[in-house]
Formats: structure tokens, sequence, C-alpha cells
């Protein structure tokens, strides 16, 4: 019995562009530098926790590799879906923005995001 990665992350909630340019990298999607904006926006619009996010080089042989990432905390609104949903936007669009502007120094081509919807909304999906 070995070790056996998570299943994908549903990517309905996305419009179909952004469905096809998501690049999946073990259970997770990485989308193109100049998507990331519009993929936090469309995430936090259906209510999703943003936990972080990731800078990748994808190089020219089509190869992933993280070169950064950003987490945080969002611990002290847990109480509040709506407050940790729009802290967590505020979050992820100051790390972008980091990541932004070292893209040519680092090569940074794709950016991930690891985002939790909420349960009420999981459980309307199915």
């Amino acid at each position: 019995m070995g070790w056996e990665p998570a299943a994908p992350k549903d990517l309905v909630i996305f419009p179909g562009h952004l469905r096809d340019a998501a690049v999946a990298v073990g259970p997770d999607f990485i989308w193109p530098v100049d998507l990331a904006a519009e993929v936090i926006g469309v995430l936090t619009e259906a209510g999703a926790v943003i936990r972080g996010i990731e800078a990748w080089m994808v190089d020219e042989e089509g190869i992933p590799a993280v070169v950064g990432w950003s987490d945080y905390d969002l611990e002290e609104h847990a109480d509040d879906r709506v407050v940790q949903v729009a802290a967590s936007r505020a979050e992820a669009e100051t790390a972008l923005a980091g990541v932004l502007e070292a893209t040519t120094r680092d090569e940074v081509n794709y950016i991930g995001v690891d985002w939790e919807l909420g349960a009420d909304w999981e459980n309307a999906g199915s």
C-alpha cells in the first residue's frame, strides 16, 4: 500500500476558458500567470477560501516546477465565512502582486491556487 495522490479538484465553477487553460499538476491546477487574477476572482465569487498561491515555471518541454508559494492563517475569521473569503482574497491578491513583480527574474509563467469551497456549496452540487 503506497502513497496515492488526492483526487483533482473539480473545475466546474470556472468558465470554459479558465477550465481549458488549467493544467493539472497532481491533484491541483495551475493557470497562465495572466489569468491568475481572474481565477482568484472566480473562486472568491463562488465563496471559496483561498489558502495560498504558488508560483510555477513551466519550461519549453512542459515540465512544471514550483519556484515559490504563499499561505496564510485565516483561523481568526473561522467563525465568519464571508470575512474569511474576503480576507483570503486580499491575501491572494497581495501575494500575486509580489509574484507578478518577480515574473521575469524568476521565470514564473504559471500560478497555482489552493482553495477550499464551503461545505454548503459542495453539498448543493451533489
